[in-house]
């Protein structure tokens, strides 16, 4: 009996090789400045080197995939500490909302296939989810991990826990009382969140939520903090008012998401109190602004390109102009707080492939110089995210997650858009902008 050949099996995703990739600029570990036609040399997607070009041993080729990426900019690759999967991120609000409450579980990991493999050709090689089913966005984990699809390293929340009826309800865990909240807490754990993600406040996502006014109080934010540190996981949360903010920083809560500041009355803007914003500093709580997808959507509607954004009910009496959010965050940085890049992908303008959006929002917007958006689109936010000794640099001993951009960001920072080739773990998953997986 004839048989065919049998193709040979194979590689799973997960299995790595030496290689050396040689680039004309190439980030020191600070992320601070360049190191001019250097290469990295990566040993079972490790960094064991980075060298001259010239100074490379005579013969590695005959050991390691060597890669000559040219006139590029190689840098870590980006971290996005902000995401969720499952939902639409498209230009109208009213739709992104609409398919988070009906679209299915089997539609929601379809579409959070697509958008984390979007997002890892975008250059980004960590992406922290924080709100999704939990029945959808742990399988989609699993299958990274496993090799069975493509994707950035994945740090995920799952359900994020809430009040009833409170911020994002439809994917999340409903809990009112502080006991009830240290039982959500430990489920999730159970479940295999990395992560714990609390809504402090209600958002502008939610109609049955009020953005303005806080929906824990701090004695139930401090039980859910040391619930999650005796279960050594990150406690982060969503806060777009004072209340909330207020009650995050005293009760410790690790990361303030979006750290807005809006007054409980509704005929009233902002509420700031710099003394809190000094103890944030203080006791080291980061802040995640989510400044990028906000400029997107401005400067999208101001060409008119997308539809003009949909105000919250408790917002609209009266809406505060984003230049007094920013002056506030400029406060809180001036203070000693310091900022992660979170885009909050998902939501409408915040799509999987703008990451870079962050770092342009942060020297735009906030005062950044181009190398210090830099720093924080890959060292800091690692630090924040508890995974500096894993990945966020290109130094001996991390994970070899990379990309390279064409141009020079240090001079234009929107030339972080520029993708040109993507590696993580050691993998090339994306060469001269042709995509490999």
């Amino acid at each position: 009996m004839f048989l065919p050949e049998i193709p040979k099996i194979k590689e799973p995703q997960h299995v790595t090789v030496n290689a050396v990739f040689k680039a004309d600029r190439v980030a020191n570990a600070e992320v601070t400045a360049w190191l001019p036609d250097h290469a990295v040399i990566v040993e079972d997607g490790r960094i064991s080197d980075v060298v001259s070009q010239s100074s490379i041993a005579d013969g590695i080729s005959d050991t390691h995939e060597v890669h000559e990426l040219g006139d590029v900019s190689l840098l870590p690759g980006l971290i996005e500490a902000h995401a969720h999967m499952h939902t639409a991120a498209g230009p109208d609000p009213v739709y992104t909302q609409q398919s988070a409450f009906n679209d299915s579980k089997e539609f929601f990991i379809m579409r959070a296939v697509d958008h984390i493999r979007t997002t890892l050709l975008s250059g980004v090689t960590t992406m922290r989810d924080l709100g999704g089913p939990t029945d959808v966005v742990f399988p989609v984990r699993d299958a990274v991990r496993a090799g069975v699809i493509p994707g950035p390293r994945l740090q995920l929340a799952g359900a994020p826990i809430t009040t009833t009826a409170g911020h994002c309800w439809f994917f999340g865990t409903e809990a009112d009382t502080a006991e009830e909240v240290v039982r959500a807490i430990r489920e999730q754990v159970k479940l295999g969140a990395d992560l714990i993600k609390i809504m402090s406040t209600g958002g502008m996502f939610t109609p049955t939520a009020n953005p303005r006014s806080a929906q824990y109080p701090v004695e139930t934010l401090r039980a859910a903090v040391i619930e999650a540190e005796r279960l050594n996981v990150q406690i982060v949360s969503h806060c777009l008012a004072a209340d909330g903010v207020r009650n995050c920083v005293e009760a410790g809560i690790h990361t303030l998401i979006h750290a807005r500041w809006h007054d409980s009355d509704f005929s009233k803007g902002l509420a700031y109190d710099p003394d809190i914003a000094q103890m944030a500093a203080d006791k080291g709580i980061w802040a995640d602004p989510t400044t990028g997808h906000i400029m997107i959507g401005d400067v999208r509607i101001a060409a008119g390109d997308v539809p003009a954004r949909v105000p919250h009910w408790a917002v609209s009496a009266t809406t505060v102009p984003e230049e007094e959010h920013d002056a506030v965050l400029r406060d809180m940085r001036k203070r000693g707080v310091r900022f992660v890049t979170g885009l909050d992908m998902g939501m409408a303008h915040g799509e999987f492939d703008m990451s870079a959006a962050n770092a342009w929002s942060f020297v735009e917007l906030l005062g950044f110089s181009n190398w210090e958006a830099m720093a924080a689109s890959t060292v800091d936010t690692a630090e924040s995210l508890r995974l500096a000794s894993e990945t966020g640099a290109i130094k001996p001993g991390l994970s070899a997650d990379l990309m390279a951009v064409s141009g020079d960001p240090s001079n234009d920072i929107k030339d972080l858009f520029n993708c040109t080739d993507v590696v993580i773990e050691g993998r090339l998953v994306k060469r001269d902008g042709r995509a490999l997986v």
